[in-house]
């Protein structure tokens, strides 16, 4: 029992060490940017402890975000990708403001779907998605963390993914601390996982303001209809059956 404790405190402790050091880095990184940025602005570097020109060193981070999203070479910033599963439908917009906006579609009976025609299907109506988590991108990974709650617990989870022409290939998910963090959480398990998510030029992404004043987006248009080769072999078998 006293090993337990023992070895409880040690843990806490190894885990409290590292998190204020990951504090102190990444205020450490924080405070060097706003000063190279008061230096390329011309303004004496004295002002970085005043803090007087924060907000417009935000606003300047906040620009060269929305351009660096804006201007990747295969991620499609403001477009939608989708993700055709077994039963579900799910729609993605990866927003320039580092938001992950998704609405979900059951593929069997939703209203907003038309039925497929010349490979492609049509949805009936507008679909708004809602912001589900945000994304950091690095290179061609991408990371979406996210508030996941039931009505028993709650959880905070990471998407890693692989950006490539046309396509994000989701290929592991794990558990953060908190919301807003991309850190693999102390001893957690990580699912490997291999689903794609592909950009559908045909459908459009639209912002405008929810009924709570925050941006959102909502969609139109048709996709490509993606075939349920595993359903349609079951058919095959079905129909070939003799009486």
């Amino acid at each position: 029992m006293i090993k337990r404790i023992i070895m409880s405190m040690i843990v806490c402790s190894i885990i409290a060490c590292s998190s204020y050091k990951e504090k102190k880095e990444k205020e450490r990184k924080n405070h060097k940017a706003y000063v190279n940025y008061l230096i390329s602005r011309n303004i004496d570097t004295i002002k970085a402890n005043d803090l007087d020109f924060y907000d417009d060193f935000f606003e300047f981070k906040k620009q060269q975000k929305n351009h660096f999203l804006l201007n990747h070479k295969y991620l499609k910033t403001n477009k939608v990708y989708v993700y055709q599963g077994d039963k579900v439908i799910t729609f993605c917009v990866y927003a320039d403001n580092g938001e992950l906006y998704i609405a979900e579609i059951n593929k069997k009976r939703d209203v907003f779907l038309e039925d497929p025609e010349n490979g492609k299907i049509k949805l009936s109506e507008r679909v708004n998605l809602i912001s589900l988590g945000i994304f950091e991108l690095e290179n061609n990974t991408i990371k979406n963390t996210r508030y996941e709650k039931t009505l028993r617990k709650q959880w905070y989870d990471c998407n890693v993914g692989i950006v490539k022409q046309d396509t994000i290939t989701i290929v592991e998910d794990y558990r953060t601390n908190k919301y807003g963090s991309y850190k693999k959480k102390w001893l957690t398990k990580t699912l490997k996982t291999n689903y794609n998510l592909i950009y559908q030029p045909d459908l459009k992404a639209t912002k405008f303001k929810n009924e709570f004043g925050f941006d959102s987006y909502f969609i139109e248009g048709s996709f490509n209809f993606e075939r349920d080769m595993k359903e349609e072999k079951m058919l095959e078998l079905i129909n070939s059956r003799e009486y």
